[in-house]
């Protein structure tokens, strides 16, 4: 695969009317999902208001939402990268991302492995504890979810495993936001490998998220920029440009693994 068309569907949730806000995001769903994109990537948590105010936030796996992206997925033979919702597990309540193949199947899992204290997610879900890499029609992904994106160990880990797009579903902070374009940016630099950040923009008394949703290359240059407002864009990435960066400004290549474990 030489190319990839990716849809960024940047989403302001309707907090005070859990149906009405399905219905808006399986309609955006739909819509963005007709266009031709090979792949489409939602933001975090867009089936919940916050704060999470308790366990009623959580959904089934098995519920008629999640199978309405399910056959969205289906219909238009794309890659569905569900941003993450709050979802009941057995092993307890998690902060989710549901990956959805063209086929209409769930292809990957992946639960959030650092949960954002100023959002009080520790008190509501569970973390994960495994690394969100995948395979995409041979390629290799990685999903982090928002807080995740700290961490630079997440994002080098799966870049060593092979990952060429981090994919990173957020619920970012309006105040925060000029965080959030920092890190997208370093994570891209730092591993080389394209970097595809999807926020909520929508507003309240206790949080307000800031849009921005971007994608950054492997070089560190900006793609995609879009400002706080609910939009859906469409973009194509050559992979190329990841073996072309990694040739052309030696980073990956250069780094000292061994040495680094010494300090650990």
């Amino acid at each position: 695969m030489d190319s990839i068309q990716v849809g960024v569907l940047q989403l302001r949730v309707i907090r005070d009317d859990a149906v009405r806000n399905s219905r808006y995001v399986l309609g955006e769903v739909s819509d963005a999902g007709r266009s031709g994109c090979d792949v489409l990537v939602l933001p975090e948590l867009w089936n919940a208001a916050f704060p999470l105010l308790g366990p009623h936030v959580l959904i089934e796996e098995n519920s008629l939402l999640v199978d309405e992206i399910a056959k969205t997925a289906f219909r238009n033979e794309i890659w569905i990268i569900a941003g993450s919702m709050a979802i009941r597990t057995p092993a307890g309540p998690r902060n989710r991302c549901l990956v959805f193949s063209p086929d209409g199947k769930v292809a990957f899992r992946y639960d959030k492995i650092h949960l954002y204290p100023g959002l009080d997610e520790p008190n509501i879900l569970s973390p994960g504890k495994n690394l969100g890499l995948f395979n995409m029609d041979d390629l290799l992904c990685g999903v982090m979810i928002c807080f995740d994106a700290e961490f630079p160990a997440v994002a080098g880990a799966l870049s060593a495993k092979g990952a060429r797009i981090l994919f990173v579903p957020g619920a970012w902070k309006s105040h925060y936001i000029r965080l959030w374009r920092a890190i997208l940016i370093s994570r891209a630099i730092e591993n080389q490998v394209f970097v595809l950040g999807v926020n909520r923009c929508d507003r309240g008394m206790s949080s307000s998220f800031g849009g921005q949703s971007m994608i950054v290359d492997p070089f560190g240059d900006v793609l995609l920029h879009l400002d706080d407002s609910p939009r859906f864009q469409k973009i194509s990435l050559n992979l190329e440009m990841v073996d072309s960066a990694r040739e052309e400004h030696k980073v990956v290549s250069s780094q000292r693994i061994d040495v680094y474990r010494r300090w650990s």
